[in-house]
């Protein structure tokens, strides 16, 4: 096996407690390399649909992350016997896979990295590694990478699970969360399972209309798709005709034109009329920062006697009169 792969490989040592001459039972070797094998096949898979590129490839054809998943199966490459101590790593030689080529290649040597270092390089009670964890993976993709790496721990009776250098000296004993294990592996999920896959996409399709003019969008009333797009982010059309902020409802005069865009990882939503420019993570917060936005102009401006208003701000607040209908104060 090439000194390269020995070189990069996670080297694992089990020490027995309660065999003879710390011999290691056969159950145990299986049990710590299959559980090991399973965090992290689950984390090249996790890894692999966060790349936009690869999720998009794998779409259409599921077989491409088979063909990943094979060239980074962990291999044994070094052994030793007598204290059971074994070198994992993928074969990360030659480039096998053919899909983005060089690109593939990176990917592959950076991923093995970060399970290394995620895996068996940190402390699992650290405040900025439990931080780190939190922001990349969700409930679900934290018990597939973590429950299985905890078996394989073990709870300290049967055998410790030390981490060794390329110098087979011992770095790192692995122990269990003792404060913060319900984080890596909720109690809430059971049972793990997959959670269904769903696209946005814009649609052009007849429709029933009533007589009171009210579209219908109901599957039954749906005559026929006429064109259907894929959208890559949710940067579907935001036109509200109606807002709510805590204890405040606004119902407008018509529907509020506002422009969606997806840009360096953000959503962005435009308000030319209002000068409105508000961004968020996720959809649901760009949204959410709108509402506030709009709260915030109603409450410094709309609400506000002219006399301490500047010529600008007295024509934001007419515009402001032009779109609201109704306020509606739940509080």
């Amino acid at each position: 096996m090439p000194d390269k792969l020995k070189d990069i490989a996670i080297r694992i040592h089990i020490d027995p407690i309660k065999t003879v001459d710390h011999a290691t039972k056969v159950e145990t070797v299986i049990k710590v390399l299959s559980e090991i094998s399973q965090s992290y096949n689950n984390y090249i898979e996790i890894e692999f649909l966060k790349n936009d590129k690869f999720r998009k490839a794998y779409d259409n054809n599921k077989n491409v992350f088979d063909t990943i998943k094979e060239d980074l199966s962990l291999l044994i490459v070094d052994l030793s016997y007598g204290s059971f101590e074994a070198a994992l790593a993928p074969n990360l030689e030659k480039l096998q896979a053919t899909l983005f080529n060089d690109e593939v290649y990176e990917w592959k040597l950076e991923t093995f990295d970060l399970y290394k270092d995620i895996a068996f390089t940190n402390d699992f009670e650290d405040v900025n590694y439990l931080l780190k964890i939190a922001k990349r993976y969700s409930d679900v993709e934290r018990n597939k990478i973590f429950k299985p790496l905890f078996a394989s721990i073990g709870d300290g009776t049967e055998y410790h699970l030390n981490i060794k250098d390329t110098h087979h000296k011992s770095v790192k004993k692995l122990i269990l969360p003792s404060e913060n294990k319900a984080f890596y592996t909720p109690k809430a999920i059971q049972k793990l399972v997959d959670i269904p896959i769903y696209n946005t996409v814009q649609v052009y399709a007849k429709t029933a209309k009533k007589q009171n003019g009210e579209l219908n969008i109901t599957k039954k009333d749906l005559k026929e798709i006429l064109y259907f797009e894929l959208l890559e982010h949710d940067t579907y059309p935001f036109k509200p005709e109606f807002i709510r902020y805590q204890h405040k409802s606004f119902i407008l005069n018509k529907h509020m034109e506002c422009a969606v865009e997806f840009v360096d990882n953000s959503y962005i939503i435009k308000n030319e009329e209002l000068d409105l420019v508000v961004w968020g993570e996720t959809r649901k917060e760009v949204e959410d920062a709108f509402n506030f936005s709009f709260y915030s102009l109603y409450s410094n401006y709309f609400l506000e006697e002219d006399a301490y208003l500047s010529t600008e701000a007295i024509l934001l607040k007419d515009k402001l009169k032009n779109i609201i209908k109704t306020v509606i104060d739940e509080g």
